[in-house]
């Protein structure tokens, strides 16, 4: 387990400089929701990189888990559209991209948990220094 949370701060580390006090929160989120949700280390790092199934029930529970920590999703497990935009801003150059992107990417699932787990693979993929924290 601490191998894992070593693993995904490295990985944060060189895509967007992080404070402590987000490396803290994103250990802690990322120890709860994977508790919470089942899901194994191996499956998590796997996700970081887009290698996963979107249809893997437990990642999807540990993804809404962590987007509810994180802020971006409320107690229903709606996303929180302006806290993807301010997010998004710290890696983006415009407010016009942020846009395109959130609904490019936010787009509702049959569930919250897959809404979300699509919405970061989408924002990944198009802005790889996206953090959650």
């Amino acid at each position: 387990m601490k191998l894992f949370i070593c693993v995904i701060l490295a990985i944060i580390a060189g895509t967007q400089a992080l404070t402590d006090e987000q490396k803290a929160n994103w250990k802690k989120w990322s120890e709860a929701c994977q508790a919470e949700a089942g899901v194994t280390s191996e499956t998590i790092i796997k996700a970081r990189t887009g290698d996963y199934n979107p249809e893997d029930s437990k990642l999807q529970v540990h993804t809404l888990c962590f987007a509810k920590k994180a802020g971006l999703a409320d107690d229903s497990g709606e996303p929180i559209i302006d806290s993807f935009k301010a997010k998004l801003k710290r890696v983006s150059d415009s407010d016009e991209e942020v846009d395109r992107m959130i609904e490019k990417c936010l787009v509702k699932k049959d569930t919250p948990g897959e809404t979300l787990l699509r919405a970061y693979k989408c924002i990944i993929e198009n802005k790889p220094k996206f953090t959650p924290v």
